[in-house]
């Protein structure tokens, strides 16, 4: 699954000390868009006022499922899933149909029929066959494309196959076509979390004729413009990549004829705006509709406690964990009272606000709230740095031990600057701590040989599944790889059984157990906290529903502007 070591801890305060907690802004002739001016903006752009304007902060990688890991703008906003994942009035994230309007699994976990809506078509005006979801896994697995999302279909029967150039289709064997609205994906091994994986957007379905003809504009699958050249790509979501200027924005043209019914508004204009003072500015003035201060977290005082945005701050948990890695083949990290202690070291509480401005959550588990399997009755991690002593007593080290955080020098100031207060943290029950820099090739390079003694990152979920937390960290394909060397075997055992669970309830306790033994009880890593997503809105925004999902993008169909 896709690698989140990329998503460190706190990227989103690259840009917060250029900042000045000041307030707002109504100097300008437009207003902030909540009301309290009661001046019209005039929109400098020229996309005209029924436009949702939001910002990013680099160029999107690309709206081609099989070109990112972790840039999904466009393909939540563009293309469709078989499923989709949706929150419920009871704060629980639940599968639910989409383009695929039913399925029926069979017992023995292998087999998943579907039957397709006949009404989609994609952008082209062609209809979205059970061909197109054919052509969607095939053109991901094909080696001569090199596609990053592959771990999400190599599961189907033939998959490999495939990767391995030995086969050109999965045709036949992994998925079978009754008909253009029928047909069945069938696994090489029972696999629990499909369906719900199925819901990524890495499984974003992709036109056939868009897609032959966008390979043959780029020279060939590895070259292909799919997803970067408006005139090359056709999708069937709620919106239409229309324009993109480097540099400077994409325009995401509301589809008119979209199955589900079309947007109230015009479109989306993403611009693209690298720092977060022109982003605060451009809010505060009103040519933006939506701010997200994962880009100036020391700007969420000066929302938050002002009234005038008492309605329009929404925060949303993600579904996400930070968290310390403890490698335990180096010593004295073998030895579970020293893990443990350095678990009643850290001082979550502080740390979550004066770094984040309390926009985080104490983390007691490995699963975030809202994953089946969390345990919303776990006991929190005391921040008790005499008990931490007496432990690190009782496993003779009384006179403390050498520990250092690795990181690599893209970090940025802020993670340094984390990482020291943690290992102040340390040193105060006598941990001499230090922070050790690298490349960011040695550093991979040295994790993936199971060597890094310890360092701090965040897991997002790619999907609503426990198996893409605990099965992704501690699994025995991973185990080494991310330098945890956790050599609890019966644990590793229990976590390949339960990814074939076709028992949804014993299998969702079975994780419950699971986090509490990998977490607690052999305290296997040190988890920090649950981040949460804090955005600023225009009064004129109405039904924004922030999504349920870890990654930090959102599909904007259902908003309205009024």
């Amino acid at each position: 699954m896709r690698n989140k070591l990329l998503v460190t801890l706190l990227i989103a305060v690259m840009a917060v000390s250029m900042l000045s907690a000041c307030g707002k802004n109504d100097s300008s002739g437009s207003t902030s868009g909540n009301g309290s001016s009661g001046n019209k903006v005039t929109y400098d752009d020229g996309f005209g006022e029924n436009v949702l304007r939001i910002t990013y902060r680099a160029e999107p990688e690309s709206a081609d499922p099989a070109c990112t890991t972790a840039d999904y703008i466009l393909m939540m906003n563009c293309m469709d899933t078989l499923v989709k994942t949706e929150t419920n009035d009871k704060n629980e994230n639940v599968t639910v149909p989409w383009v695929a309007k039913s399925w029926e699994i069979s017992d023995d976990g292998l087999t998943y029929k579907f039957k397709l809506r006949d009404d989609v078509k994609f952008h082209n005006g062609e209809k979205l066959t059970a061909d197109d979801v054919l052509y969607t896994v095939d053109r991901m697995l094909q080696p001569e494309r090199a596609a990053v999302n592959t771990s999400w279909m190599d599961v189907i029967a033939g998959a490999q196959d495939v990767l391995d150039g030995k086969a050109k289709t999965v045709e036949g064997k992994g998925i079978i076509i009754e008909d253009d609205y029928n047909f069945s994906i069938v696994l090489a091994d029972s696999y629990a979390p499909f369906l719900a994986c199925l819901s990524t957007p890495a499984w974003s379905l992709c036109n056939r004729e868009a897609g032959e003809k966008a390979d043959e504009a780029g020279g060939g699958a590895a070259t292909s413009v799919y997803g970067s050249d408006p005139a090359y790509f056709s999708a069937s979501g709620p919106f239409i990549l229309k324009e993109w200027e480097l540099n400077d924005h994409v325009f995401l043209e509301t589809n008119k004829d979209y199955w589900a019914g079309a947007s109230d508004m015009d479109g989306i204009l993403l611009k693209i705006i690298p720092d977060a003072q022109t982003e605060k500015m451009l809010f505060d003035s009103g040519q933006i509709d939506i701010f997200d201060l994962d880009h100036a977290l020391d700007q969420i005082p000066t929302y938050r406690d002002n009234p005038d945005y008492k309605d329009n701050f929404v925060e949303k948990t993600v579904l996400g964990t930070s968290y310390l890695s403890l490698n335990e083949s180096i010593e004295p990290l073998g030895d579970v009272k020293v893990r443990k202690a350095l678990q009643m070291a850290i001082d979550r509480d502080t740390l979550i606000q004066s770094m984040y401005y309390g926009a985080a959550t104490p983390a007691c588990t490995f699963l975030p709230e809202g994953v089946p399997g969390y345990d919303k009755d776990s006991e929190p991690i005391k921040y008790d740095p005499e008990g931490a002593k007496k432990l690190l007593e009782e496993a003779g080290y009384a006179d403390g031990f050498d520990l250092t955080i690795t990181q690599t020098v893209d970090d940025s100031q802020s993670d340094q600057e984390v990482n020291e207060a943690i290992a102040k943290m340390f040193e105060a029950i006598g941990v001499r701590t230090k922070i050790e820099q690298y490349d960011n090739a040695t550093w991979y390079s040295v994790r993936s040989n199971g060597e890094l003694p310890m360092y701090r990152t965040s897991w997002i979920a790619d999907f609503n599944d426990p198996d893409n937390f605990l099965y992704q960290m501690y699994g025995s394909s991973s185990n080494k790889a991310r330098s945890w060397n956790y050599y609890n075997t019966e644990a590793i055992a229990r976590l390949e059984a339960a990814r074939h669970m076709t028992d949804e309830k014993a299998r969702t306790e079975e994780y419950k157990a699971l986090d509490k033994l990998i977490i607690r009880d052999d305290a296997a890593m040190i988890p920090l906290w649950h981040r949460v997503k804090v955005r600023v809105i225009q009064d004129r925004v109405k039904n924004f529903v922030p999504m349920w999902a870890g990654y930090g993008d959102c599909c904007y169909y259902g908003t309205s502007l009024g």
